[in-house]
């Protein structure tokens, strides 16, 4: 019996999902394909199924994970007047959690694969570049201003922030990376009171 549009879509998308989060728990290179369909609670030679090679699902998970960032990023800035904060507070202060650091998986694509992205193809470092435009675009607006060059500076210390909090093991001097990097940042915030 043969499957549906509707449930190769909802597989396909399981699939995405799922190397979404593995390429941002362990890098782009680390995506096994039968562990990944497996992960999806589908078969291996289901795999062909759903996409031509590798290649083409690291891309599009990939596509998939910077779709979710920039969702999630302007459901920040959209939701800040709750609770008193600044569009751009609300970004940063979401960006620099310990939950994102304990969390890759759920995470920031750029924050994940920063440090791999310059040893990777031709097509996700397009990508990447993508998103960091778009970030930057992001921030510009939530900052009520000053423009692309500091929201690209917003962007490289909150992405830097994340990886360097990631990489050490001291959890006292990764709080401090997140906190020092959150009072740089804001200093940068046009709309603040």
């Amino acid at each position: 019996m043969g499957y549906s549009q509707a449930q190769k879509a909802e597989s396909r998308q399981r699939v995405l999902e799922t190397a979404s989060r593995q390429i941002r728990e362990h890098g782009i290179e680390a995506l096994g394909v039968a562990d990944c369909m497996r992960s999806a609670g589908l078969t291996h030679g289901a795999f062909y199924g759903h996409f031509s090679s590798r290649d083409e699902l690291i891309l599009e998970a990939l596509e998939h994970a910077v779709s979710q960032g920039a969702k999630r990023i302007a459901s920040l800035a959209t939701g800040a007047g709750k609770h008193g904060e600044t569009p751009l507070q609300s970004i940063v202060e979401g960006f620099l959690s310990e939950r994102h650091v304990k969390n890759p998986g759920n995470g920031c694509a750029l924050c994940a694969l920063a440090g791999e992205a310059r040893h990777a193809n031709p097509d996700v470092r397009e990508q990447l570049t993508k998103y960091v435009r778009k970030l930057a675009s992001q921030i510009t607006q939530a900052a009520s201003g000053g423009g692309e060059k500091p929201a690209l500076g917003i962007v490289a210390a909150i992405v830097g922030a994340i990886t360097l909090a990631r990489a050490v093991d001291d959890d006292k001097l990764a709080k401090s990376i997140l906190s020092e990097s959150l009072a740089l940042v804001m200093t940068q915030d046009g709309g603040a009171q």
